[in-house]
C-alpha cells in the first residue's frame, strides 16, 4: 500500500491523501481519486481525470513549502505546474503504478506526488452547485471585512491567518450557540489499552504541561478512531486556504470519515479564546473549500475539551468539559466520557 498525495490544477483546497495498493494500476487511481473527492468530481467520469506525477527535473517529489506548491493550493498555476501538466506526460489509464513510480524516491508526507487535471468548466460548474447557505454567506461576509481589515495578516494571495483574528472578533459575526453533544459507549476493553498508556506516557513526560499535551491529545483520538476500523483518517497538520473565505486555518489533526471532518486545535499556553477563533476561522475556510454543510471542532489542552460545530445556519458550542485526573492519571469515567463524545460525532448520531 502506498499513500499519494494528490493536488488538483486550477482549483484551491489543500492536498489530499489516497492510498492504493502499488500493484494497481492509474485507472485504479482515478476510480480512488473521484471516491475521495466526490464532490469536486461529482459529474466527472474517472477516466476523465488526467494525472500527472509531480516530480521535478531532479527526479524528486514536489515539496509541500515549496512556492509552486503554495501557488497551487490557492488554484494558481505556475510554470513548473505547467511543464509537469503538458500532454506528453499524462499517465495512462492502463498503466502500473509500479512501473509508474519506478526510480522516483518513496513517497512520504509534505510532498506533492499527483497533479489531478479535470475540465476547468466542470470544476466551475462544480463551484456554481455548493454556493453557500444564505446565511453562511452572510456570516463570510461579515467575517471577510474582519480579515481584510486586518493588514498584517495579509499574505501574498490575499489570506489573513486566523493567529491575527481576536476571538472577540470572531464572537461578534458568528456568537455561539448551545451544543449539547451526546457521548457515545464505548465497550471498556476497547479503552484498555489507552489506560494502560496513560502512566506510560505520565513516567516519560513527566506532568501533562504546556508542551506536551499533544502527546497526551493523540492516543485519545487515536483509540477513538481505531473502532472504525480504518474507517476515519488521521490527517495531521492540515492547513486549510479559503476560497471565497478570504482567511485559513491550521489544524493539529483533522479527522475525516466520509463527508465528516473533526477539526483538532492545541489550546497553546491554555489560550482557549485564541483556539477557538482558530477553530472556527478554520472550519469556514473548511466548509468553503469542500462544500461541507457541518464541519465539526475539538479545542482542547487535554485538560479540558471544548467541542463546537459550524452549521450552515449558526455556530454552536458546547460547556468545556473537563478530564479528571486521580492519583495524577486520568480517570477512566472521564476519558471514557470525552473519547465517547468524539466516537458519537464520528458516527451517524451527529
Amino acid at each position: 500500500m502506498v499513500k499519494l498525495f494528490c493536488a488538483i490544477v486550477g482549483a484551491a483546497g489543500s492536498a489530499f491523501p489516497v492510498d492504493i495498493d502499488a500493484g494497481q494500476s492509474v485507472g485504479d487511481l482515478k476510480d480512488a481519486i473521484k471516491a475521495e473527492k466526490k464532490n469536486d468530481f461529482k459529474d466527472i467520469d474517472a477516466d476523465k481525470l488526467q494525472l500527472f506525477l509531480a516530480k521535478t527535473e531532479g527526479g524528486a517529489w514536489l515539496v509541500s513549502d515549496s512556492e509552486d506548491v503554495k501557488k497551487l493550493k490557492k488554484g494558481e498555476k505556475t510554470v513548473a505546474v505547467e511543464a509537469l501538466t503538458s500532454e506528453e506526460k499524462e499517465l495512462q489509464g492502463e498503466s502500473g503504478l509500479q512501473k509508474v513510480l519506478k526510480g522516483m524516491l518513496k513517497p512520504s508526507t509534505d510532498q506533492i506526488h499527483v497533479l489531478v487535471v479535470a475540465d476547468r468548466e466542470c470544476l466551475e460548474v462544480q463551484d456554481a452547485e455548493i454556493a453557500p447557505h444564505p446565511s453562511r454567506k452572510r456570516r463570510w461576509d461579515k467575517l471577510n471585512e474582519v480579515l481584510d481589515k486586518n493588514k498584517k495578516a495579509k499574505k501574498a494571495a490575499g489570506s489573513t491567518g486566523f493567529s491575527y483574528v481576536s476571538f472577540p472578533e470572531i464572537d461578534s459575526i458568528m456568537p455561539a450557540t448551545k451544543y449539547r453533544p451526546s457521548s457515545k459507549p464505548i465497550p471498556d476493553e476497547k479503552l484498555d489499552a489507552l489506560h494502560r498508556y496513560f502512566p506510560i506516557l505520565i513516567k516519560a513526560f513527566g506532568d501533562i504541561i504546556t508542551g506536551k499535551r499533544l502527546h497526551f491529545i493523540v492516543p485519545v483520538l487515536a483509540s477513538v478512531c481505531a473502532l472504525f476500523d480504518g474507517g476515519v483518517q488521521i490527517l495531521a497538520e492540515e492547513t486549510v486556504i479559503g476560497k471565497r473565505v478570504h482567511g485559513d486555518g491550521a489544524f493539529e489533526f483533522v479527522l475525516k470519515r466520509g463527508e465528516k471532518r473533526v477539526c483538532i486545535v492545541e489550546a497553546k499556553r491554555d489560550d482557549f479564546q485564541q483556539g477557538l477563533a482558530q477553530a472556527y476561522v478554520g472550519s469556514e475556510a473548511l466548509a468553503d473549500v469542500e462544500g461541507l454543510p457541518k464541519v465539526y471542532s475539538i479545542v482542547t489542552n487535554f485538560l479540558e475539551w471544548v467541542f463546537s460545530r459550524s452549521l450552515d445556519e449558526r455556530i454552536e458550542r458546547a460547556t468545556p468539559v473537563m478530564m479528571v485526573m486521580e492519583n495524577d492519571v486520568p480517570a477512566p469515567e472521564s476519558v471514557k466520557q470525552i473519547a465517547g463524545m468524539i466516537y458519537s460525532i464520528l458516527s451517524e448520531d451527529n
